[in-house]
């Protein structure tokens, strides 16, 4: 009974993951979703281990002014964050305590471990029309499992002020 059970319960995740894919597919074509990614000034992409990764559901991003907070949720459910902690344009290295990382994959946390884990590149910075241009590369590290991915990708977003 218990084979049974196990069998039925992989299935219907097989099964739900696959109308959310086509339910995605389907949303593209009828237009009630872009098919490429995002827009200027609301696009979080990444590719975390050979897949791609689009915030399609939804970004948050604020700035205090010194340093910004951007999430990215995507339609499966996958959440991509990242904390910049200087917004001069430049290059700074990403690790546990600077410019943090953390990929959510089906509830499994992945985040940066160590003093240098990759990089962040801040591109383009205009605090007046609050707008953010940046690039990044780092490993993210699952501490239960100990599997580390690797993660690409870009952000160009319009942020939100907070005091």
């Amino acid at each position: 009974m218990r084979h049974i059970n196990l069998i039925l319960l992989c299935t219907s995740l097989v099964t739900l993951a696959a109308c959310a894919k086509a339910g995605k597919k389907v949303a593209e074509e009828l237009g009630l979703v872009p098919s490429t990614c995002g827009t200027d000034g609301a696009r979080v992409q990444a590719e975390v281990d050979g897949a791609s990764f689009c915030a399609d559901a939804s970004i948050t991003a604020m700035s205090d002014g010194t340093s910004a907070s951007i999430t990215g949720i995507g339609l499966l459910g996958n959440t991509f964050s990242v904390q910049i902690d200087q917004l001069a344009v430049g290059t700074r290295t990403v690790s546990e305590a600077t410019n943090a990382i953390l990929f959510m994959s089906a509830g499994t946390p992945y985040v940066v471990v160590g003093d240098s884990a990759g990089w962040i590149a801040i591109d383009h910075h205009d605090a007046t029309a609050r707008r953010l241009k940046a690039r990044f590369q780092a490993t993210v590290h699952n501490e239960a499992s100990g599997r580390t991915k690797p993660v690409s990708g870009s952000v160009d977003v319009t942020y939100t002020r907070t005091e």
